[in-house]
This record gives structure tokens, C-alpha cells and sequence, in this order.
């Protein structure tokens, strides 16, 4: 597989210092890194660290691109160093000296912070999406979150009930032997496990955030910082600033740099509103969003390249009476037009490769199949589907979608092939924290029966749970993004399978059998995959821009260049 190099235009001479000023999405700010998805890593890296992390790559044909580099920990745990036992399933990790928290006495970081960061990444209040991929690999942490949900249902959710439960409880695959030294271990080996241990809600936590409720405002206003920024102030929903950290060390930490003086983030609901305090015209830099892609945005080689997004698709809201007779389902599958859709991409996105989609996992990502059980726009026969289901026009169903990105665009066209098939369908547009909110929990942010969305890999090597175990298993604790209730005894044997599998090409196998089981089931309904695209290489103003390939070809904002006068 080969991959196009990434060539910045080259830096002008400027300085270090000015203001960087950054679009992001609402959902997607850098503040409480436990309950932060996997699509805010570029923003979460400012100011917090894990045990590994990601490079900055101009060539991603390297191998070094997408292999997580050590961060937190001094080395990454291999049989070669002695810190991955025989089994593959014990990691010992030893602490990086010099790296201290944002406190008055600028306190070390230790193994007992990144376990605090396991532990909080449960919390029933506001658990992190990528809980999923922890509990079913790290050993009893699985036991340990749902243990802490049945707690919660008759206990109060304050800071210091939390708390409390979080501190007179240990998970028993993940704890400190001392300051400088952690030890996870895992349930199963697991060949992405390493991977996972980049995300935000592997996060290191100081004891401090146990005072806030996470993810409230108050935490976010009181985050104590340990990378090379930290968050000065905020106004929830519409911007953060962030200066400099006087506690980060360059010297103790390898990957990330502090250019700017000042970050500051204007937050987009996905309505058209981005809101920030009145600057000097600070320089500007977009990123490559998680859902939609950028107008500006350019497409990373789009035939080689690792990653592409499962972009966008169609989700079954499960739990509703309406898809009980998958006849229903499967004329929802044959009626949208995919070809129109992605006339729509190429007008609104040229240059950025599209493919119709057939697969729930696209290509350049563990699993991949070309295999397609619905021809795509067949109106006629999803009319006889429904006819021989007895199904009646009646109400319109709901489909919900963003307001950013081409959501609005790809709803109305799904609502219209819906409509003409026999499906009366009215598309509704949600701010994106609202969006975010109903699927997370369909069952109590107001009725819909189909939503837009769209899939980008959390990390790019052996990657086939981000897409497979994440979007259809039937798991007990919370988190991962099989927001419509699939549910299929056979696709969870087969996701098992692939966990446990000890080779790639066996894990590979049983991805691809468990998502050619729920396409086939319509438990999604993919409509194109989307190759990757970075941001603009030398966006006005601004030097020194490279990509983080595993985090969606995102920007480092670490080391963006404002331009400053000389």
C-alpha cells in the first residue's frame, strides 16, 4: 500500500509567538479529556498527554506515520525491552521524569494520575466514547464501569459521590506499583492495544478534576494542564484561549511544541455561528474535521491512502417499532440513490476521491470488502419490499442530521429517495451539540428513526474495531457508536473472534464477516466512503504546518506558526 508524501510549502523566517486562531467543532473542545471523543485528540494534545501519542508526518509511506511513539512513558512496551510480557497481555510502563501538572507546586505526573485517567474514563455521568475499546480489553475494567452505573442509578451524581465510588474502588488490570512505574493488563492480547493508549480518554488525570463532575463546565473551567498549553478561560459552546504552560518542560517532552503564545479556538455549533472575542486579527488555521471534510481541505492520495472515512451513512435508529420487519429496513437500503449523493460530494468537495459504498469498513482500514447486497436507487422494488411487508404510509419518519458539513444536503436528498419510495421522511437539522446529545441517547433527546453520520478511524494499524466492534456491538457499558441498538448474537461472536485473534489476517477475516452481517441485516446503510484530506498546507499567516495522519490528517497545533513581524 503507498501512500503520496505530505509536502509542506516551505517556512518563511518568522518568529516564535503571535496568535493562532482555529475552527473547531463544539464537540470537539480541548477541555475534559475523559469525556472527550477521539475526533478532539488534536485539541485534547495542547494541553494533556498519554502514555504514547502520534508524529507529525510529511511522508506517511513511513511506518513511523501511524506507530504510536512513547510520550508519557519513557519507551513503548515491547518482548525486546522487557516491558510486554510473553503473553502479550502485561505492559509495564516507566514513567517520563519532568513532566509536571499546572499546580502551584507544579507537582510530577505519575502512574497514579494515567490510573486515575482509567478510572474516570468510566464515570457514569459523561462516560468516554471510546469506553467501549477499554472494557472489552483491559482486564476488569469492564466490571468495573458497570458496577459504577448500577451504583449511580440511586446515588447522586455530585462531584464528591463520584468521587468517592472512583477512589474506594481499583480496576484490577490497571494499577501503579509506584509513582514512576504502571502496569496494565489486558483480558486478551490485543494487537491494537498499544493504538487505544493514544486516545483523549487515556488521558493522565490529576487528583484536582475529582472536585467537578466530569464533563461540566465547572471541570473544564478548573482543568489542570500537563502539555505545553493550558486553558486560561473559556465560554462554553463558543470559544477557549489557551496561553502557555509555565510547567511544561520542551526537554521532557519529545512530540509536541508550544510556537504560538496563544491558541484560541472559535467553537461552530454546525449552524453557521462561531463566536470569539475581538483579536488583532490573529492568523488562522482550519483542520481537518471528523465529519464532512473541508472545502479547502486537500485529498491525501486518495487510491493508497490508509484511512478513508465511512462518509456518509445512513443509521437506523433500532429501538423504533418501524424497522421490526427488515423488509422495511432493506427497502430503506434500496432506495437511496448513492450515485446522486455522491454527484452532490464531487460538486461541493472537487478533488476529494468518493466511492459508492457497499461495506461498513472502507478502504485502508482493517477488514475492508468490496461486497455490496443493495444495488443502489432501486425505488421500485424497495416499494414492493414494503408492500409485501404491509407497510402503510403514515407518519413521516424522522431523520435527524447536522447542521455542518454537507449534513443538510445529503438528509434532504436521503428524505427525497425515502419519500418516493413509500417512506415519507422529513429531515431535521440539529446544532451539532444537539446532535451529538440524540444519538447518544436516542431514548430520551426526542424521536427519529434515521440519522445521517459519518465514521473516521480513531487510529489507522489494526484498526478494524473502530469501525466493526464500535458501530455494532451489543455491549453493557456505555460509549462507542452503535447509537441505533444493533444487536445480532452471531455479529458479536464474530467481533469476539476478532478480538481474540493472534494474527492480523485472521482478525481481518472476522471483521469483514461481522460487518457484511449487519449490511446485510441494515443495521447502517453506508453510502460512500471518502478518501482522507488534510488541511490546507500553508493556510495566510501561518508556517510550520504539518499533519498527524491518525488523527484524521489533523494539523499539529503544537507546532502552527503564527506570523509574527519581525
Amino acid at each position: 500500500m503507498t501512500v503520496a508524501p505530505y509536502r509542506p510549502e516551505p517556512a518563511t523566517a518568522r518568529r516564535r509567538g503571535g496568535v493562532l486562531r482555529v475552527v473547531a467543532p463544539t464537540d470537539a473542545a480541548p477541555l475534559d479529556p475523559s469525556c472527550a471523543p477521539a475526533s478532539a485528540a488534536p485539541f485534547v494534545r495542547l494541553h494533556t498527554r498519554q502514555l504514547v501519542t502520534w508524529q507529525t508526518a510529511r511522508d506517511v509511506r513511513d511506518w513511523q506515520a501511524v506507530t504510536p511513539v512513547p510520550d508519557l512513558a519513557l519507551e513503548v512496551p515491547s518482548t525486546w525491552n522487557a516491558g510486554l510480557g510473553a503473553s502479550h497481555r502485561s505492559y509495564v510502563f516507566h514513567m517520563r521524569p519532568g513532566v509536571r501538572w499546572d499546580t502551584p507546586d507544579r507537582r510530577p505526573v505519575t502512574a497514579h494520575d494515567v490510573v486515575r485517567g482509567f478510572k474516570r474514563m468510566c464515570n457514569p455521568v459523561r462516560p468516554s466514547p471510546s469506553l467501549a475499546y477499554f472494557a472489552s480489553t483491559v482486564r476488569g475494567l469492564a466490571d468495573f464501569a458497570t458496577a459504577w452505573a448500577a451504583e449511580a442509578t440511586h446515588r447522586a451524581g455530585d462531584a464528591a459521590t463520584l468521587a468517592a465510588y472512583q477512589n474506594a474502588h481499583e480496576i484490577p488490570g490497571a494499577f501503579a506499583l509506584d509513582d514512576e512505574t504502571l502496569v496494565i493488563e489486558l483480558a486478551r492480547p490485543a494487537l491494537d492495544f498499544v493504538h487505544m493508549l493514544a486516545l483523549p480518554a487515556a488521558s493522565a488525570v490529576p487528583v484536582e478534576h475529582d472536585a467537578f463532575v466530569p464533563g461540566s463546565p465547572e471541570a473544564a473551567a478548573h482543568l489542570r494542564a500537563n502539555g505545553p498549553y493550558r486553558v486560561r478561560r473559556h465560554r462554553p459552546g463558543e470559544w477557549v484561549e489557551l496561553v502557555r504552560n509555565p510547567a511544561w518542560e520542551p526537554a521532557a517532552d519529545p512530540y509536541r511544541r508550544a510556537e504560538a503564545d496563544r491558541v484560541e479556538l472559535r467553537l461552530s455549533d454546525g449552524a453557521g455561528r462561531a463566536d470569539a472575542e475581538p483579536t488583532d486579527a490573529p492568523a488562522e488555521v482550519p483542520v481537518a474535521p471528523a465529519v464532512g471534510g473541508l472545502p479547502a481541505a486537500e485529498p491525501v492520495d486518495g487510491d493508497g491512502a490508509l484511512g478513508w472515512a465511512l462518509d456518509p451513512y445512513l443509521l437506523l435508529n433500532l429501538r423504533d417499532p418501524v424497522w421490526v420487519d427488515p423488509r422495511v429496513r432493506q427497502a430503506v437500503a434500496l432506495a437511496v440513490d448513492k450515485a446522486a449523493v455522491a454527484d452532490l460530494y464531487r460538486r461541493h468537495r472537487p478533488g476529494v476521491p468518493v466511492r459508492i459504498a457497499g461495506s461498513l469498513i472502507p478502504p485502508g482500514n482493517a477488514g475492508h470488502d468490496t461486497a455490496d447486497p443493495y444495488p443502489t436507487g432501486d425505488p421500485a422494488r424497495a416499494r414492493e419490499l414494503l408492500a409485501s411487508a404491509g407497510h402503510a404510509d403514515g407518519t413521516p419518519l424522522v431523520l435527524i442530521h447536522p447542521h455542518s458539513g454537507l449534513g443538510p444536503e445529503v438528509a434532504h436528498a436521503c428524505a427525497s429517495d425515502l419519500t418516493r419510495a413509500g417512506l415519507p421522511t422529513r429531515a431535521v437539522g440539529l446544532a451539532d451539540a444537539a446532535y451529538t446529545e440524540a444519538l447518544r441517547a436516542p431514548a430520551t433527546a426526542g424521536g427519529w428513526q434515521l440519522a445521517v453520520a459519518a465514521r473516521v478511524p480513531d487510529w489507522l494499524e489494526h484498526n478494524g474495531r473502530v469501525f466493526a466492534q464500535a458501530m455494532l456491538q451489543a455491549t453493557p457499558v456505555p460509549g462507542g457508536a452503535n447509537h441505533g441498538g444493533y444487536a445480532a448474537p452471531e455479529v458479536d461472536a464474530l467481533i469476539e473472534r476478532a478480538l481474540d485473534a493472534p494474527e492480523p489476517w485472521r482478525a481481518d477475516a472476522a471483521w469483514r464477516a461481522a460487518a457484511e452481517r449487519a449490511v446485510a441485516d441494515v443495521a447502517v446503510v453506508p453510502i460512500l466512503h471518502r478518501a482522507p484530506v488534510a488541511a490546507p498546507r500553508r493556510p495566510d499567516r501561518v508556517d510550520g504546518i504539518t499533519p498527524l495522519p491518525p488523527q484524521g490528517y489533523a494539523v499539529d497545533l503544537t507546532a502552527a506558526r503564527p506570523g509574527v513581524d519581525e
